[in-house]
């Protein structure tokens, strides 16, 4: 399939969903961009286009009635394979909540008064066995909070109060 192929099933695949036509140009753009400057092939970076626009849809939809209730900001945070554990300590520090993880983005929020800030501590494992995985880190009262190919993410209040 062809990045031009990728880009018009995401697009049909997001406007299923009811995505709002302004946020499915902005993901189109955003896919877009990441697969001109990294040269990867679409499904390889971002799975199948119906997998993806579902996962962007839900984002959207909840980024949607998190800002409509003003009571919760969230940032999307930049990062790599290399940088994202060092981004995510910072930003659980700082009251940030990881919800959602995906090519080169964290999808993180938290509560617009300060004084309910919670602080986060995350933990990425690397491997196959998905639920494997997942049982073992609840059992340590871990919280899964997304999964990028092999990537796992988990999270769970840290235990010292946010300042």
């Amino acid at each position: 399939m062809t990045t031009e192929e990728y880009l018009g099933d995401l697009s049909s695949h997001l406007h299923i969903r009811g995505v709002a036509e302004n946020r499915i140009k902005e993901i189109v753009r955003e896919v877009a961009t990441h697969l001109e400057e990294s040269g990867e092939i679409p499904s390889e970076a971002f799975g199948p286009a119906e997998e993806y626009a579902e996962k962007m849809a839900v984002y959207n939809e909840c980024e949607a009635q998190k800002a409509s209730n003003e009571t919760w900001h969230q940032r999307t945070f930049r990062a790599t394979a290399f940088d994202e554990m060092a981004i995510l300590q910072v930003a659980g520090r700082d009251g940030w909540e990881l919800l959602d993880v995906g090519a080169y983005a964290l999808y993180c929020q938290r509560p617009a008064d300060k004084t309910q800030f919670k602080r986060w501590e995350y933990l990425r494992r690397v491997g196959i066995d998905h639920n494997g995985i997942i049982e073992e880190m609840i059992a340590d009262r871990w919280q899964p909070c997304g999964h990028w190919v092999l990537f796992h993410y988990f999270k769970r209040q840290a235990l010292e109060p946010s300042t």
